[in-house]
């Protein structure tokens, strides 16, 4: 698997997005948004770039997340909405590892990288990416 590189700061280096308004319950004691809701953020990212790439369609197969890296970068605060950037940096056979940004007018806040698992929901363990599912997800790489 050679991952692709690419700058997670620069919102024109992202594919995929998602949108999220900010809630007064994503803030802790300091008025920031947490680390919590930014981990929902990009999950709710990772997950529509999955369903957009056929996970459905490969019936019994869902992703796991074998590793996660978080970068805050500069804080968010309430009100607002957010738009998370979802790339994949590289597919191997069973995994793929998803490059993120979490913009808030234009600026990134936090970037991420995570390595996801193709799980078989049955047999419990990994299984290789279906070839549609590759494909779709090689669309999301950067050139």
């Amino acid at each position: 698997m050679t991952a692709v590189d690419f700058d997670p700061t620069d919102p024109a280096n992202f594919s995929f997005w998602t949108e999220e308004r900010l809630r007064y319950g994503d803030l802790d004691m300091l008025a920031h948004v947490n680390n919590n809701a930014i981990g929902v953020f990009l999950e709710n990212g990772r997950v529509h770039l999955f369903r957009a790439s056929g996970e459905d369609i490969a019936g019994g197969l869902s992703w796991v997340v074998r590793r996660l890296e978080i970068d805050f970068v500069r804080e968010i605060q309430f009100p607002g909405t957010v738009r998370t950037g979802t790339r994949v940096a590289a597919l191997g056979n069973t995994s793929c590892t998803i490059r993120q940004g979490i913009f808030v007018d234009g600026e990134c806040r936090v970037t991420s990288t995570a390595i996801g698992v193709c799980f078989d929901l049955v047999a419990r363990k990994s299984v290789p990416i279906p070839d549609v599912v590759r494909a779709r997800l090689a669309g999301h790489r950067p050139s």
